[in-house]
C-alpha cells in the first residue's frame, strides 16, 4: 500500500509509537534534521 497518510490519522500513529510523521510537502533537509535528534536522545 502506498499514499499519502491524512492528517486526521497522525494522532493514532503518535499513539502507536511513532515519533515524527512527515507529510507533504516536507523538506527532506527538515526531515533528516528531526531523525538525526530524535536518534541522538534515545
Amino acid at each position: 500500500m502506498e499514499g499519502v497518510i491524512p492528517a486526521q490519522d497522525y494522532q493514532y500513529l503518535f499513539d502507536a509509537g511513532a515519533v515524527a510523521v512527515f507529510g507533504p510537502g516536507t523538506k527532506i533537509s527538515e526531515a533528516a534534521i528531526t531523525i538525526l535528534k530524535v536518534l541522538l536522545e534515545e
